[in-house]
């Protein structure tokens, strides 16, 4: 939500939630207040029952079935949307990929918009299991005529393709939408849906960089999770959210705490050129190292942390707060922009 709202802040913007703790999101709410360009509404989603198969998958909640009832969510003056999973990043201003989108919709009676999923190492399989001819798309991102939606009547024939396909289901509903429309969407290119890959080289980052307006963080190794957080494409996950994590972002005389602990999470090269007198070195560029160190660490105590410009410090605070740290100060610009001794 952040990103977009960074990356298309000359647009006017209406974000729909629909989520079954609507309290979750009170505090964006808040946040996004004195945008005159935003408005964000926050739906209870009410219809558990009318989701027709249990989600036994731990990869997949519940959730991911909520965008099926999209129409009993949005007025009718809601003609057209852009679905995006929570998973999903926004890098560049997409206002003008999203004009011409939905205008090939309208003009040729699509439904929705999608990325050609070319990853299925089962298709095959996977094609007669689901009765696919066609192409299959992935569902993290979709461009879609929601006027075409109701018209066709697409929720209730997904409920009804879910129970038909049953234990044939491998993804959810996007097993189920890709069974349903079989080919019948319009194609959207990788920039609009490029997945991010955990073994990314130095050309993928530089060509994400360039090319990439929605960045998908597909799997289930996340950057907010423990390793996922180490992976290089993770950075742009940590650069667009460095103001969202305020209660890390805080540059403090930490010195005047008597219960601080001082952690720089670069190299081992980097900390013998110069580091921050009395800091403790914890190396996260090598995951097993970090792992094993943070769980030796005392919880009760006050970490600052730091790296070379922010970057990789966000990533350490993250990662330790998935192990149960709590008190956790990111030392913004990192010892780059420190003024104070070094060593």
């Amino acid at each position: 939500m952040k990103s977009f709202i960074q990356h298309n802040n000359e647009e006017q913007i209406n974000i729909n939630v629909i989520h079954n703790k609507p309290s979750t999101f009170i505090e964006y709410k808040d946040k996004i207040s004195n945008l005159t360009n935003v408005s964000l509404r926050i739906k209870k989603f009410e219809k558990k029952k009318q989701i027709p198969l249990t989600v036994g998958d731990a990869h997949y909640s519940e959730a991911t079935y909520y965008r099926i009832f999209l129409e009993d969510y949005l007025d009718y003056q809601t003609e057209h949307i852009l679905y995006l999973d929570p998973d999903t990043i926004c890098l560049k201003n997409v206002s003008r990929n999203y004009d011409d989108i939905i205008q090939k919709l309208i003009v040729n009676k699509y439904v929705l918009g999608a990325k050609t999923d070319g990853e299925q190492k089962d298709a095959p399989e996977l094609f007669k299991k689901l009765n696919i001819k066609n192409k299959y798309f992935n569902a993290g991102v979709m461009f879609i005529n929601l006027n075409e939606w109701r018209k066709t009547g697409i929720t209730k024939k997904l409920q009804n393709k879910i129970l038909e396909l049953g234990d044939n289901l491998s993804l959810a509903d996007q097993d189920a939408l890709n069974s349903y429309f079989d080919g019948e969407f319009y194609e959207i290119g990788e920039e609009l849906n490029y997945y991010a890959k955990h073994d990314a080289n130095n050309e993928t980052i530089q060509y994400i960089d360039r090319n990439v307006s929605f960045l998908h963080y597909v799997g289930s190794t996340k950057p907010w999770t423990p390793y996922g957080g180490l992976d290089k494409v993770s950075n742009f996950y940590h650069r667009q959210h460095l103001d969202a994590f305020n209660k890390y972002h805080i540059k403090i005389e930490f010195k005047k705490d008597k219960n601080s602990y001082l952690l720089d999470v670069r190299t081992d090269e980097e900390f013998e050129d110069s580091h921050i007198p009395n800091s403790k070195l914890l190396n996260i560029r090598d995951p097993q190292l970090f792992m094993d160190g943070i769980q030796d660490l005392d919880k009760t105590k006050n970490y600052y942390v730091y790296c070379h410009s922010g970057v990789r410090s966000v990533q350490a605070c993250q990662i330790m707060k998935s192990f149960g740290f709590e008190n956790l100060y990111n030392l913004l610009g990192g010892i780059s922009e420190w003024t104070g001794q070094k060593q």
